[in-house]
């Protein structure tokens, strides 16, 4: 009995690299089509838009952070339309540091941090980039210091001493939010410790 003719001929589909191509396509197009009609994917050409913003409970972490913090922590009462979207607590020269950070109504983006230790260290201690005090702006009575870098990269930092307490602003917004944000702070009343 001879083996050699019992060997099947390789059917033509599978003979050159364009027919494996063309199979691939059809497994795509099967792909595509199932997934489409699940509902649980979308496309929509064209420039990409914010979505919604992410809210956090910021007065209760606060409040939280105010009971065991040795320096008064503030809530502070933000302009309408601004959304509190994160809330952590950070370290400023190696000491805990509530931070809370605000989505402005133009779609900027603050971060306050709460600290004890002196306005030099919460400029320096804040993040490991090297800032240089360029300016100072007079915000109801208290100084804002505010330290800049060279690098584009790194954001500026303002700093209040409001004697207690010192109140470091940095994000990406308009220097007019970062007076509101600084103003709205001042303003609130230390919350209660534990």
């Amino acid at each position: 009995m001879e083996y050699c003719c019992l060997v099947a001929e390789k059917p033509r589909l599978f003979q050159n690299s364009r027919d494996m191509i063309l199979s691939l396509g059809v497994i795509v197009l099967l792909m595509v089509g199932s997934v489409a009609f699940t509902g649980m994917c979308s496309f929509e050409p064209g420039r990409p838009e914010n979505g919604p913003v992410r809210e956090v409970d910021a007065a209760t972490f606060l409040s939280m952070e105010a009971r065991s913090a040795d320096f008064p922590v503030v809530n502070p009462d933000v302009p309408e339309g601004w959304v509190a979207n994160s809330a952590r607590r950070s370290t400023v020269d190696s000491r805990p540091a509530p931070v809370v950070g605000y989505v402005t109504d133009n779609g900027g983006f603050l971060q306050l941090t709460q600290t004890g230790v002196s306005a030099e260290d919460t400029a320096t201690g804040i993040d490991s980039a090297f800032r240089e005090r360029t300016d100072s702006v007079d915000i109801d009575g208290h100084v804002a210091q505010v330290y800049t870098s060279e690098d584009p990269q790194v954001r500026d930092v303002w700093v209040v001493d409001t004697g207690d307490v010192r109140l470091a602003v940095s994000g990406a917004a308009e220097r007019e939010e970062f007076v509101e944000l600084f103003q709205a702070a001042l303003r609130a009343e230390p919350l209660p410790r534990g």
